[in-house]
């Protein structure tokens, strides 16, 4: 530690003299060309006022002080919020090829490579567009979606003959994250998971997925803030990240290369799943799509397993919560699907009561609250406001998701909010983002959602469990971890077969599925 000091020392006074600068230079210009906000102290801006916990909680009290569009200022970089869905709109969608940036990180995008994947990809380069391109095409329709289908139906039997005698939150998460894997894999790469819970790929991008957030995570790397000390050697004093940034760096390109690779030998070997890898193989691609088609694969695993593992699990939260709930879900399904077979893709049109549900889920806790921030990459004024070009722009989902304005009683959780001839705004139309950072993966993630849920209901009652008594046990609080993607705090989670036709529908399944042999890199 004590051969840090010289380089901290040197660094702290040289970011003193940066921030005056900064500071003198941005002040030149008339307040009143900003948005609104807070005053905030010389250099360090409003640093000491900004959370490291649920920000979007924080963020919502500038709409009352200061209205839907806010400013602030952290350590010289300027932040835009936006708390209503009209300022998002506006901004992200209608002026989408000036805000469609994201900020700039040099430790995760430029060492670690995030900057090549698409979450942190620049928008208006080839690589952006080709990996757009081929999600669209291979995905991000109906009919492209619709082929991965019996992958979903197949995976979720597995799921449930595992989920029976589930007790707490840890074991269901532990098999909606194998089922989920186990969905996106075989669907990107046509790879066949292990069902232990301990697959090479999956554990590979469950290390990528954490160092990413360690690489993002605000403030923890001096370099995002002065990135010319990427150009120091990495034997400097104070240069520690560097090694830690290879490290990262490796597994980024393992999680991207390896199961790529897999495809590329698979169908050497005439053995390849259909896949959206293989898939896009056996068509004419250009240079750019070619090289892009291994990170936008990547993308779809590793961009949809949190997501949709968060989603999953606050749906039994909310089952557990309010059981009444619950209980309609099951008529609905009684009614629809029957007891003597479990539900498929065609019979979501016919559930309108569990899709309402599972809207409401969405935007009682959004899946991502914060969003995922945006940057202006130009110069540009906004409804009068003067925003300079590298402005962090927020986008607040949850704000958007608890307005008055969207929904009425907008803290109750009440699903037939989305039914009937006048529904309330699909949370689908902000949850997913806007303009052109608009997640390429909708169809998959809700078709995954739905067949997962359920599949899970038609089968089973989950509760928070009894006492010794016999008597039900309170329901579990509505309480959620602060992160990127909502999770619920750990909670008691009861999985149990709802009847006897759902025992003996187990039992049939249990006797039908056939262990599937997982596939060796």
């Amino acid at each position: 530690m004590t051969s840090d000091v010289p380089f901290q020392a040197i660094a702290s006074g040289v970011a003193v003299c940066l921030g005056i600068s900064y500071y003198y230079l941005s002040s030149r210009r008339s307040a009143s060309s900003k948005p609104p906000g807070p005053r905030g102290w010389p250099i360090i801006g409003n640093l000491l006022n900004v959370p490291t916990q649920f920000e979007w909680f924080y963020w919502a009290t500038y709409k009352d002080l200061y209205g839907p569009i806010s400013y602030t200022t952290v350590l010289g970089r300027e932040i835009v919020i936006l708390n209503t869905l009209e300022a998002c709109n506006e901004m992200l969608e209608k002026k989408s090829s000036v805000y469609s940036g994201r900020p700039i990180m040099p430790f995760a995008g430029e060492i670690v490579g995030w900057d090549q994947q698409l979450l942190f990809v620049p928008f208006n380069g080839n690589h952006f567009r080709a990996m757009r391109k081929l999600a669209h095409h291979h995905l991000g329709t109906k009919v492209a979606a619709s082929q991965y289908h019996e992958v979903q139906e197949t995976e979720v039997k597995h799921l449930v003959s595992r989920l029976r005698g589930t007790n707490d939150s840890e074991g269901l998460v532990k098999n909606l994250r194998i089922t989920i894997g186990a969905i996106l894999l075989r669907m990107s790469h046509g790879y066949t998971t292990r069902t232990d819970g301990n697959d090479p790929i999956v554990n590979l991008v469950e290390v990528a997925s954490q160092d990413f957030y360690q690489a993002t995570k605000p403030g923890a790397w001096f370099v995002d803030i002065f990135p010319w000390l990427k150009h120091v050697p990495a034997w400097m004093p104070g240069a520690g990240f560097k090694k830690t940034g290879a490290k990262f760096r490796k597994t980024n390109i393992d999680q991207t290369d390896k199961p790529y690779d897999f495809v590329v030998k698979e169908m050497g070997n005439n053995t390849a799943l259909p896949s959206f890898t293989s898939n896009a193989l056996r068509t004419q691609l250009t240079p750019d799509e070619k090289f892009a088609l291994k990170f936008i694969a990547a993308a779809l695993y590793g961009g949809g397993l949190d997501t949709m593992t968060g989603a999953t699990t606050v749906f039994f939260l909310a089952m557990i919560i309010y059981p009444d709930i619950q209980r309609k879900i099951h008529e609905e399904l009684d009614r629809v699907v029957g007891t003597g077979r479990l539900p498929n893709m065609r019979d979501q049109e016919h559930l309108p009561f569990l899709g309402g549900v599972i809207k409401e889920v969405s935007r009682w806790s959004v899946t991502v609250p914060g969003g995922v921030p945006h940057a202006a990459t130009e110069d540009d004024v906004f409804n009068g406001y003067y925003i300079r070009k590298g402005t962090i722009v927020i986008n607040n989902l949850w704000a958007i998701a608890h307005d008055p304005a969207n929904y009425t009683s907008p803290m109750t959780f009440d699903p037939t909010r989305f039914l009937g001839p006048t529904p309330e705004l699909d949370p689908a139309s902000y949850t997913f983002g806007f303009g052109r950072r608009r997640c390429p993966g909708i169809e998959v993630a809700e078709s995954t959602v739905y067949i997962v849920l359920a599949t899970c209901l038609s089968v089973f009652r989950v509760s928070g469990g009894k006492d010794e008594k016999g008597n039900e046990l309170p329901p579990p609080k509505e309480e959620f971890q602060s992160g990127a993607v909502s999770h619920p705090k750990p909670f008691k989670c009861v999985v149990e077969p709802r009847s006897a036709e759902a025992v003996n529908l187990l039992q049939m399944l249990g006797n039908d599925l056939v262990e599937r042999p997982p596939s060796q890199l």
